[in-house]
């Protein structure tokens, strides 16, 4: 949620778009549910953008291997610890172009969320028998808090004395958890 708030400080015209489409398919009455959900591509594809731009876990979850093998002509001996770059995979220029940009277009087809885009999902929760079991969990979380967020508040910089948005620089560094 952390690097979502940073995107929307950064990103007021992808907070303005996510709150309009939240503004026409939910109105002002109500707060969304996940009934909402797939009336909303475009919070969902800011939500999927979160997850691409910043996963949370930047490295993937050590696996051993438990035999030899071989992968792209790279031997792989029996025992040996593999570690998936999720952060590698999720800046792929060949899947995503711009990838160091927060934007949740890409995921946008004629209105709706493109299928043929390849979804993070698939990548930053891990791979096998041991994929993140809370998965589920934590895409409805992401999806419902940010809808919520973005129907009611305006995120907006912090001002200076003068009144003045202050520039914002994300200070981070990315390791085996970001």
């Amino acid at each position: 949620m952390q690097w979502f708030f940073f995107a929307m400080l950064s990103h007021p015209e992808v907070r303005r778009k996510a709150q309009a489409e939240l503004d026409a398919v939910v109105g002002r009455d109500r707060l969304p549910d996940f009934n909402d959900r797939d009336s909303l591509p475009y919070v969902n594809a800011v939500a999927l953008e979160s997850f691409r731009w910043q996963p949370a876990v930047p490295l993937g979850i050590p696996y051993c291997s438990t035999a030899s093998d071989e992968h792209n002509g790279y031997s792989i001996p029996s025992g040996s610890m593999i570690i998936a770059n999720i952060w590698a995979f999720t800046r792929d220029t060949d899947v995503y172009e711009e990838p160091e940009r927060f934007n949740p277009d890409r995921f946008i087809k004629d209105g709706r969320l493109d299928p043929n885009m390849k979804d993070p999902r698939n990548l930053i929760f891990g791979f096998g028998r041991r994929i993140c079991p809370g998965r589920h969990l934590a895409d409805a979380s992401l999806f419902i808090n940010v809808a919520s967020v973005l129907h009611v508040y305006d995120i907006g910089p912090p001002l200076d004395a003068n009144g003045e948005p202050i520039h914002l620089e994300p200070i981070a560094t990315s390791g085996f958890l970001s």
